[in-house]
């Protein structure tokens, strides 16, 4: 009885099964599939010109799949990842090539027009197709006795295949690395942690709404999605076991989705904002540094001492400002810094009027395109001031520079 190994049991063998195809190619099987099917010149000039629109398809996708490979085993979940295995959206993304050669083995099957007996299976195209058939016979001149068509048939058909193959090379790489970091709990919880600070970065308005405003906080903690009173299923996993974090990013990484891990995002901002919501949000501005967010604090408290008697237009200076944000190396842009910092200064006191984002923005125009030293003295007199009120304060801590 024929067993035949089908193309397209599943998508990680159908890879394989390609792959095997293409390290078998040579110009001896094209020769023997042209003559088999006695293809004129207008038919290999036909092919040659799809297979060229095949590549070009496949060529538009592959950069598209490299940036997919190089990133899904680092992310903790993607879009549909609880619904999608993996292989099947690493194969996706290079449909194009699939089809396409499919369609290469469909146009060198022989025709039969015999009436099978019943109970006999059907070959499939790569079965049948004579360009991957094992029983060939060399030709004797080889391709120099055949026309430039013929040549240019197989350029296309060796770039279209090698194409092809670094498409799948890299997508089982990519697989591999995946299943790698799927057996290391302690690498999925990392991957989760990291997934968390990027979400906490894309959610930051909502953020900063629950940490600064209660009135906000109640409002949109009573979304029951967001406060995962919807019993999330992803959600409730996480919260139902505190001691065995490993456990549960290894079981759900790559099987959930981003808008789960916004919502372990929003829980845990949540939990900590009710016990110091101001170090909440500190840390979603400056990382999880407790020591470094308390000079930071202290340097802000005092910001005043920092800077001139007289300041132009009653507000803080602009360049200042911009190095003291450089100096604090916040894992935020201009505008979250900005309102934690505004926040911070005006309940402790701050003189002078804030700026906004555009005026940091120009102050770090400025220093970059600075032909003297004008702003660099600024900017050292500055430092100096942070670390030497610092070491009044925190000595003997070693103050970061």
């Amino acid at each position: 009885m024929h067993i035949s190994r089908q193309i397209g049991n599943s998508h990680v063998e159908q890879m394989e099964l390609i792959a095997d195809f293409i390290a078998n190619f040579d110009v001896y099987r094209l020769l023997y599939a042209i003559n088999g099917k006695q293809l004129d010149e207008e038919q290999i000039y036909s092919l040659t010109n799809d297979i060229n629109e095949y590549n070009a398809k496949l060529s538009r996708q592959k950069q598209y799949l490299f940036k997919y490979c190089k990133t899904f085993p680092k992310e903790f979940a993607h879009e549909d990842n609880n619904l999608v295995d993996s292989s099947v959206k690493v194969s996706w993304r290079m449909r194009s090539g699939s089809a396409g050669i499919k369609k290469v083995f469909k146009r060198f099957c022989k025709v039969s027009r015999k009436q099978l007996p019943t109970g006999v299976p059907d070959y499939q195209a790569h079965e049948r197709s004579l360009i991957n058939t094992d029983n060939y016979i060399l030709d004797l001149y080889g391709l120099s006795s055949y026309p430039s068509c013929v040549k240019d048939l197989f350029k296309s058909m060796y770039e279209f295949y090698t194409n092809m193959n670094e498409c799948i090379e890299e997508g089982m790489r990519a697989l591999k690395e995946e299943k790698i970091t799927r057996g290391d709990a302690k690498k999925c919880l990392e991957i989760l942690v990291d997934s968390c600070e990027k979400s906490k970065k894309n959610q930051r308005l909502l953020i900063e709404a629950i940490m600064s405003d209660p009135e906000m906080k109640k409002a949109v903690m009573s979304n029951k999605k967001i406060s995962g009173d919807d019993e999330n299923p992803v959600l409730k996993a996480y919260k139902k076991d505190t001691s065995s974090k490993e456990q549960f990013a290894q079981k759900y990484y790559h099987n959930c989705s981003p808008k789960d891990v916004d919502r372990i995002t929003i829980y845990e901002v949540n939990s900590a904002a009710d016990d110091n919501p101001n170090m909440s949000f500190a840390k979603m501005v400056f990382g999880d540094d407790a020591e470094r967010i308390l000079k930071i604090n202290y340097v802000i408290e005092h910001f005043d001492d920092l800077l001139p008697e007289k300041c132009k237009r009653d507000k803080v200076p602009a360049l200042e400002l911009f190095f003291f944000y450089e100096w604090c190396k916040p894992i935020v842009g201009y505008e979250s810094f900005l309102r934690y910092f505004d926040k911070y200064y005006k309940e402790h006191g701050g003189r002078w009027g804030t700026i906004g984002k555009s005026a940091l923005g120009g102050a770090c125009t400025k220093h970059t395109q600075c032909n003297d030293s004008s702003t660099d003295t600024i900017k050292q007199n500055m430092l100096s001031k942070i670390n030497s009120m610092l070491k009044k304060k925190f000595h003997p801590m070693e103050i970061a520079s």
